[in-house]
């Protein structure tokens, strides 16, 4: 294998693939990325056994073949060579030598064929989503995935396609248990991607896409399902990613549905009043007391370890008057993800869990549990 590369472009390739690599891991293969040389490309593969991702880059090829390179040494020094292009070729002991004006290296590296395998992309039927339909669903869901091993099948974002309204619709849930987070978003007619069931995308495959997506210019990306893989492509980059096996719980069972309730506020204004109380909050429950009024609510938080804080947070209330706690923390996770200027708590009594929505996203909805006070 013999390539000629451009520092910037190969530099851009590994950084997109390096964040699956393994730092630590049993299987050495695992921090290492595979480079493969063929026609005018070079493909770059990492994996971590659940989450895969290639990235190509256009190169020279002088010989076709292939290397496995441990892909935080290879970043480091293609990051800091002197010119703009380099050279990059193989030897017959599996060491990479690469060359850029008077820099030379010599790389150990590793029999390609002790990488895992990876599936072949060309065997995937793929169809169109928006990427602003993904994008909204793993944006407005992931905070709330579980982190806890043992609840593996809340351990990523559902999704499922409805059929209730006048157009079909793609709904994203997440939830740890103590809060919920699902939005609705209506398909275009020219988002053919549909699924008859509903699956479940990991937690790091749906930060790995969430990052990729965050910088793609075009409208459209293509997504494959199978009964155990879930595959998107996008501009020069696809990520495959092992779905969560489970059953996902019933959901709709926890969200409240007579909350009559209603707490009115600025976004920004209950956001930063509630983080600044908060800094006072006891221990990992971060309990913050909501005093509830007609014109507004009273936000407390005490430790006996660092003292108390206390707020008033201007809004409109109907229903009295109530008192409830929540954990500050699950609040500004979902408040985080809001963009509107308004958002409304509904509530019930102090027992009952808040649900928090957005006037001007009508699709999106946040469902957080209450804290004893």
């Amino acid at each position: 294998m013999k390539i000629e590369f451009d520092r910037d472009q190969l530099a851009k390739a590994l950084q997109r693939v390096g964040t699956v690599v393994e730092k630590k891991s049993t299987m050495p293969a695992l921090g290492n990325v595979l480079l493969e040389a063929k026609d005018k490309e070079l493909t770059l593969t990492a994996t971590d056994l659940e989450t895969t991702i290639q990235s190509t880059c256009a190169v020279k090829v002088t010989e076709e073949g292939r290397i496995c390179i441990p892909a935080k040494s290879l970043l480091d020094i293609v990051k800091e060579l002197p010119n703009r292009t380099g050279t990059l070729s193989r030897t017959d002991n599996d060491w990479m030598i690469l060359e850029s004006g008077k820099a030379h290296f010599r790389v150990v590296g590793m029999e390609p064929n002790k990488f895992p395998k990876v599936l072949n992309k060309e065997e995937f039927k793929f169809e169109q989503i928006r990427v602003d339909t993904l994008k909204k669903g793993v944006d407005k869901t992931s905070f709330a995935i579980s982190t806890d091993e043992m609840r593996y099948n809340l351990n990523g974002v559902f999704v499922e396609f409805k059929k209730d309204g006048k157009k079909p619709e793609v709904r994203f849930v997440a939830t740890d248990g103590h809060r919920l987070a699902v939005i609705d978003r209506e398909l275009s007619d020219d988002e053919t991607f549909r699924s008859e069931k509903g699956f479940i995308l990991p937690r790091k495959g749906v930060m790995e896409l969430k990052r990729l997506l965050g910088g793609l210019e075009q409208k459209h990306i293509e997504i494959a399902l199978t009964d155990s893989n879930a595959v998107f492509r996008m501009e020069d980059i696809v990520i495959f990613m092992r779905l969560v096996v489970g059953e996902f719980p019933d959901y709709s069972a926890v969200i409240p549905k007579g909350n009559k309730k209603k707490l009115k506020m600025n976004r920004a204004h209950f956001s930063n009043s509630l983080r600044r109380v908060s800094l006072l909050s006891e221990g990992k429950s971060k309990c913050v007391r909501l005093g509830i009024r007609q014109d507004g609510v009273h936000l407390v938080a005490n430790s006996p370890e660092l003292g108390e804080a206390e707020e008033d947070v201007v809004g409109e209330f109907t229903g009295g008057e109530l008192e409830i706690g929540f954990n500050a923390r699950y609040l500004l996770d979902v408040l985080s993800v809001i963009e509107g200027e308004e958002v409304v708590l509904e509530l019930d009594h102090e027992t009952s869990p808040g649900v928090v929505r957005v006037p001007e996203e009508v699709g999106f909805f946040g469902v957080i549990m209450p804290m004893r006070v």
